[in-house]
């Protein structure tokens, strides 16, 4: 099979590319000009690199050219402005489909790996472009799929997991968990996730596929850190701090300066992010490892120990 992908300089689109590759897939992945070199070249892969960019439809022209399946990571989060954000999620998907609608044959499928947090209820503009990203891609005549994994961790990860690691493990300081840290967090190895989308080759169904990409079950975050730091042989110490004292230090920090941010982060901790895996685990057979063991096998080798340059943990 013949599947395009997007994002493959991304965590999560590198661990991509080797699984399909794994898989036998002739690949065509999407990179953005300057960026050809930071493309994941597995050992007797049959791959070729389009140079283009979602937010230029021109430059896109042809990528889906005789291409069966379309997996589709690339994405723009909270951590960029907002009109570029929807450049990103919402137009340039838009643009995918036009160029599958001109180039791609019958029979194309398009499958949108994204992010669980399109059902969560604290409000963000991310959440809101995933949101319609979905509703323009049912709105076509292809077949599609989506897979929403919640917070995805694993080796190679320098924006989230190796930050997290390095932190928990230190020799000595204090870990602070804001209120009660009894709310639960749901995090899904990268390997994993890898793994429900090549299950989903087996399955057809014939109507919109939806799966929430998860842990076995959700955990509290005092569980979470506290695991982190075992895997990661800390000497941290979890520390709580009451959701009365977190909105006193939001409040007076708010008289010189906006606090916007740390409402959200405030809220986050108040709320369960616990996931329905059911349906990958009962139509895909999915099997997804607890945090207790993934993290363990993540903090195994020294590779999260030492900080990357910014460009290079793109």
């Amino acid at each position: 099979m013949k599947i395009a992908i997007t994002g493959a300089t991304g965590f999560i689109g590198g661990y991509m590319v080797h699984g399909m590759a794994r898989e036998g897939h002739s690949l065509r992945v999407l990179a953005r000009p300057g960026r050809e070199d930071a493309v994941p070249r597995p050992e007797g892969a049959q791959l070729e690199i389009h140079s283009g960019n979602l937010t230029d439809a021109r430059s896109l022209d042809g990528f889906l050219k005789d291409v069966d399946l379309l997996l589709h990571l690339a994405s723009a989060h909270d951590h960029v402005p907002d009109a570029e954000m929807r450049a990103i999620n919402i137009d340039g998907t838009q643009n995918l489909l036009n160029d599958a609608k001109a180039h791609a044959p019958q029979h194309f499928r398009f499958w949108v790996i994204s992010s669980a947090v399109i059902g969560a209820p604290v409000y963000s503009y991310y959440r809101d472009t995933k949101r319609i990203q979905e509703k323009i891609i049912k709105a076509e005549k292809f077949d599609w799929a989506s897979f929403r994994p919640t917070l995805v961790y694993g080796v190679g990860d320098h924006r989230h997991t190796a930050p997290l690691l390095r932190r928990c493990g230190a020799k000595s300081g204090r870990f602070i968990v804001p209120h009660s840290g009894l709310s639960k967090i749901n995090p899904v190895h990268v390997e994993d996730v890898v793994d429900a989308v090549i299950r989903f080759f087996d399955f057809t169904r014939g109507v919109d596929c939806m799966y929430e990409l998860a842990g076995p079950a959700g955990i509290p975050y005092n569980e979470f850190v506290d695991l982190t730091i075992a895997a990661a042989g800390g000497g941290v110490v979890r520390k709580n701090i009451s959701k009365r004292w977190a909105d006193w230090a939001i409040f007076l920090k708010g008289l010189v300066t906006d606090v916007t941010e740390e409402r959200r982060a405030s809220a986050y901790f108040s709320l369960h992010h616990d996931h329905d895996i059911s349906n990958a685990v009962d139509e895909l057979g999915w099997k997804p490892r607890t945090y207790a063991e993934g993290i363990r096998q993540v903090a195994a080798t020294d590779w999260w120990r030492t900080p990357q340059p910014a460009a290079a943990a793109k």
